[in-house]
């Protein structure tokens, strides 16, 4: 019985290990293809302000609802470093409690402009769900840019 040999069956020779250059070239070809997927399933600067614009209105939206199911204002205050949730208790603002409402920092990269023009924007919530002032609120961040709006009647919306 005769055992594998290296080399092709038959030609005597014996065949050298290693890589030709096709088996390289596809190689490389399929690192070059996962790379690129990679690449463009990192999130960007408009991902990143669409995402917290999202969150943001969310949030808002909860705040609303908290007002009139609690029957008592809520507040959102907004500043250049993040935004918090407050509610009126005995005449008194106090945090609002809820994993939902804690106060959050901005995300690196992200800046919040106030519509008013001042560092400090306050988004009021009356018992039953109303804004006394409409508010935009704007987050940019490179070149992206979003609007969440506040109407009088309370209703919470996204644009760009």
């Amino acid at each position: 019985m005769e055992t594998a040999r290296a080399g092709r069956p038959g030609d005597g020779k014996p065949r050298a290990n290693g890589f030709t250059l096709v088996e390289l070239m596809v190689v490389l070809s399929i690192l070059a293809l996962a790379a690129a997927a990679v690449v463009l399933t990192i999130p960007g600067e408009e991902r990143d302000v669409r995402g917290e614009a999202d969150r943001l209105a969310a949030r808002l939206a909860a705040a609303r609802d908290v007002a009139v199911i609690e029957g008592r204002s809520v507040a959102v205050n907004l500043a250049p470093s993040g935004y918090g949730f407050e509610r009126r208790v005995s005449g008194a603002w106090q945090p609002l409690p809820g994993r939902a409402f804690e106060q959050r920092n901005w995300p690196g990269g992200l800046r919040f402009i106030a519509a008013s023009g001042e560092g400090v924007t306050r988004i009021l919530f009356d018992r039953v769900g109303t804004s006394p002032t409409p508010q935009a609120v704007v987050l940019t961040g490179g070149d992206a840019r979003e609007v969440v709006r506040v109407s009088a009647a309370g209703e919470v919306s996204r644009g760009p």
